[in-house]
């Protein structure tokens, strides 16, 4: 009976209708929130219409972002404008947010400020807009007062929820770019929002967005990713992973950029981000249509405009970028934003110089944008102005301690006090000190010969001389460049400095840095020759193609991959060869495209001749494309040019098209399995090298040799450090057939730059023919991969000595002294005595002296020192 009672009293209850409906009401708004947040939106504005139209504030605002996510802003604004007319709490804010975004600045301006003074959560949210429009576009020092004025709002309340604090969150964010400590502040208000039970993703977003402008990817990442594990299609979270990825280097921001646009096609900022990433693939008018449409949402967006102006300014249109310039003035008192993206496009660009100056008129503007000011120091660094760099990078990071690219920077230039600079004619090297005194004989004369023969062949001469910074840690490196751990690339050029790896920033025969060395100085040429205006994948390709004019043996070779590519049709044409490395469409494609493009200038250089290289540069430092360029240097159309250019490489690769471009297989465990894979596929490159290579390691020799040979026939190209080249070597010299494995030896290091192993085996085996000249050529390399085995300079200086070439046998001793050996004092008296030899008493002294310090009773360097004292000897 008690239970029939309370269900007829319930009934009783609900007969009188206004607190029943009440609670259904707000229950029916719950469930239309939840939508909304899961990313049901049909369902979300099904269900919070009626609500909206009947006044609940909340309904009105889940409404508003339903519509507003997926990019109905003429639903998102007709919805707040009904809030308005009803007087719907908080539906001012709403309306002045959209007016805003779809730039009616003014209309938007009189609708917060009338909603600003309200001390509902809808007020503070009108008060926050308020304040990101005058930030963006009015009275910057005003937008300080209202962003303040939380901290009052959040201390004075007894009890806020989650609307109120996401939006104080969002004020402090602003707020912290002035007042560095403040953003502990935005991210402790940010988490109590999502800790009183988010109705929505503003907050979460916003945490993200303010770990970007920290450059801290990893934590911007995750605050986008849990949007997205609960709204897998969330538009502006897909775009701040994009924007993610782009800071990293890495992933599919245009995969990501498509997906939020296809999401919300009026997303202004991933259009923004979609035309710079159409731009860095060399797509101008690709970018500017991305452009046009984001300007067509809102014509008063600072982003779009400053990504158009950086457009017409790289393109050489000075009106229109006058023009688009004069817009952003007029409509923003201080465009801070818009000149730091224009700096960031610069500089994306290879336009130090310009980065600098937009830098500098962002900190004019408004001397607190410490974004503007650290970008200035970033690219004055990347110029090799470091003290002017570094003053302003440590005025930045005062200013803002939180930026990651700032303080790794800094911490960087902290140690430049370890390293040494060593000059030359035309260059000065900084060397860490523990390298120095090692690296510096080779890595001179190799620089000094580069400017030599690259003056002559461009007809440029650096105004300057070239600041080459070497980094024995990978890290710094990726510092120096990026701003950020995590590059991998071996060098980087920024025209009239660069920076590059050491020898002992990798393993043994993971690099060679001299040939590295030769392509960044090949990138500070092509840089003067173009002022900065070359495309990218014209400048690798080329770089690359300067490789082997120094050494027949450097630069990038084949791989299957590219063979796979070639043969599947998946390797751009020349005409896109730019989003090869800017937009890779799998994980080898980079390293692809610098082959592909180095062979570009292969085949140009046979059918023009170098100086319609020169003339293509020339081309492009009057703002060409592509296109003008082959039509002006060459007399070629690019897209006749691409038909040729894949019928060169349908020839040059047959063979290994037939063999390696229909492969795709995954490992194959043991012998009876490779013999299984060769008998489905005989004609397969890869079946037949891991049957071979099985067979060697159960030494069946003489099987494997059969094999390996085969496998030469089918992809000749081949130059990998496990190829068929390397184990014939083995293979025929432990048969007693130096000269095969001697041959097999040379086409290795021919297709292998890096190849330490392979290098010393074929001296050994010369030396063993009694070939000591070539084999003292061969270990001359060697210091270009590893230079820090002694027993390598040791065995190099006798082999000179032996021949006469006593100044290259002094340059080894020297080489053996400053990787510090057990014996030094052994290490100067050979110095000395190859010195003395060589004609040079003064220097024979100085290091016999060394060597005597150390070892006081050493009889041989006594009895040298009575030598060169009495005059005698050679």
């Amino acid at each position: 009976m008690r239970q029939g009672i309370g269900i007829l009293a319930l009934l009783a209850v609900c007969s009188g209708l206004s607190p029943c409906d009440a609670a259904s009401q707000t229950a029916t708004t719950a469930e239309g929130l939840q939508a909304l947040k899961r990313g049901d939106y049909t369902g979300a504005v099904r269900t919070l219409s009626p609500l909206a139209r009947d006044g609940d504030s909340s309904a009105l605002r889940g409404l508003f972002y339903a519509h507003y996510e997926t990019g109905a802003l003429d639903e998102a604004e007709a919805a707040a404008r009904q809030g308005v007319a009803s007087r719907t709490p908080g539906a001012e804010a709403l309306l002045g947010r959209i007016l805003m975004d779809r730039g009616q600045l003014q209309e938007a301006r009189t609708a917060l400020q009338a909603a600003a003074e309200d001390q509902t959560p809808g007020g503070a949210q009108a008060r926050l807009n308020l304040g990101i429009l005058e930030y963006t576009y009015g009275d910057r020092e005003q937008a300080y007062q209202l962003f303040d004025s939380f901290i009052d709002y959040y201390n004075q309340s007894r009890r806020l929820g989650y609307e109120d604090l996401a939006t104080v969150g969002a004020a402090m964010v602003y707020l912290s770019r002035r007042v560095p400590d403040l953003a502990h502040d935005a991210l402790r208000a940010l988490d109590e929002a999502e800790a009183a039970g988010a109705r929505d993703h503003r907050a979460r977003l916003a945490t993200g967005r303010l770990f970007l402008e920290r450059y801290d990817a990893p934590q911007a990442a995750e605050s986008f990713r849990a949007v997205l594990r609960e709204n897998e299609e969330h538009p502006e979270a897909l775009q701040g992973l994009a924007m993610v990825a782009q800071l990293e280097g890495g992933g599919d921001p245009q995969g990501l950029l498509g997906a939020a646009l296809e999401g919300n096609p009026n997303l202004v900022q991933a259009r923004v981000l979609l035309a710079r990433t159409r731009l860095m693939g060399g797509d101008r008018q690709g970018a500017f249509d991305e452009i046009d449409k984001a300007l067509e949402v809102n014509p008063a967006d600072l982003e779009a405009l400053a990504t158009a102006a950086a457009i017409h300014h790289l393109t050489h249109d000075a009106a229109a970028y006058q023009e688009t310039l004069g817009q952003i003035e007029s409509l923003s008192r201080a465009p801070t934003r818009a000149y730091e993206l224009m700096a960031e496009l610069s500089a994306d660009h290879r336009k130090y110089a310009d980065a600098v100056d937009f830098g500098g008129r962002a900190v004019a503007a408004d001397s607190t944008a410490w974004t503007g000011l650290g970008l200035m120091g970033l690219n004055q660094v990347r110029l090799g102005q470091v003290a002017a760099g570094r003053a302003n990078l440590e005025r930045a990071f005062s200013g803002d301690p939180f930026n990651l690219w700032f303080k790794n920077t800094l911490d960087l230039l902290d140690t430049f006090a370890e390293y040494r600079i060593i000059e030359s004619e035309n260059f000065r090297f900084v060397l860490h000190e523990s390298e120095a005194d090692l690296l510096g004989p080779y890595i001179a004369p190799l620089a000094e010969r580069a400017w030599s023969e690259m003056s002559t062949r461009y007809g440029y001469r650096p105004p300057e001389p070239i600041r080459v910074e070497v980094y024995p840690r990978h890290a710094d490196f990726s510092v120096r460049t990026v701003g950020l751990v995590g590059i991998g690339a071996l060098g980087v050029s920024f025209g009239p400095a660069l920076a590059m790896d050491s020898p002992s920033a990798l393993g043994r025969g993971e690099f060679n840095w001299a040939s590295t060395l030769w392509h960044e100085i090949a990138h500070s040429f092509h840089m003067g020759v173009s002022d900065n205006e070359v495309p990218r994948w014209f400048s690798e390709g080329l770089a690359v193609h300067e490789q082997r004019k120094a050494n027949p043996n450097w630069g990038h070779q084949a791989s299957p991959g590219f063979v796979r590519a070639l043969a599947q049709g998946e390797l751009r044409p020349v005409s896109e060869l730019d989003r090869g490395f800017s937009h890779p469409r799998r994980p080898t494609e980079v390293v692809e495209s610098y082959y592909q493009a180095s062979l570009v200038f292969e085949v140009i250089e046979e059918d023009h001749g170098f100086p319609a290289i020169v003339r293509m540069l020339e081309a492009f430092r009057r703002g060409s494309s592509n296109e003008e360029a082959f039509r002006s240097a060459l007399g070629v159309e690019l897209e006749d040019f691409d038909d040729e250019f894949e019928d060169f490489l349908t020839d040059r690769f047959a063979a290994a098209i037939r063999s390696v471009g229909g492969e795709a297989r995954g490992p194959i465990a043991d012998l009876s399995s490779a013999r299984a894979a060769v008998a489905d596929a005989p004609g397969a490159f890869g079946p037949r090298m891991a049957l071979a290579t099985a067979l060697y390691r159960d030494g069946q020799v003489l099987d494997a040799a059969r094999h390996f040979e085969t496998a030469l026939e089918l992809f000749p190209q081949y130059g990998g450090p496990d190829g068929p080249h390397w184990f014939l070597g083995q293979i025929r010299e432990e048969q007693g057939q130096a000269e095969l494995a001697a041959e097999h030896y040379r086409n290795l290091l021919a297709l292998n730059e890096n190849h330490y192993d392979g290098r010393k085996a074929l001296a050994n085996v010369l030396v063993s023919l009694g070939r000591l000249g070539q084999a003292a050529d061969v270990m001359a390399e060697i210091p270009w991969i590893h230079p820090f085995e002694i027993d390598d300079h040791v065995q190099l200086a006798e082999m000179l000595e032996a021949q006469g070439d006593l100044a290259g046998a002094v340059a080894e001793r020297r080489a053996v002294v400053a990787l510090e050996p057990v014996d030094q004092a052994n290490a100067y008296f050979l110095l000395a005595r190859t010195l003395h030899r060589a004609g040079d008493p003064r220097g024979a002294r100085s290091e016999l002296l060394r060597a005597l310090e150390i070892a006081p009773n050493y009889q041989d360097a006594l009895e040298l020192l009575l030598e060169l004292r009495s005059g005698t000897g050679p």
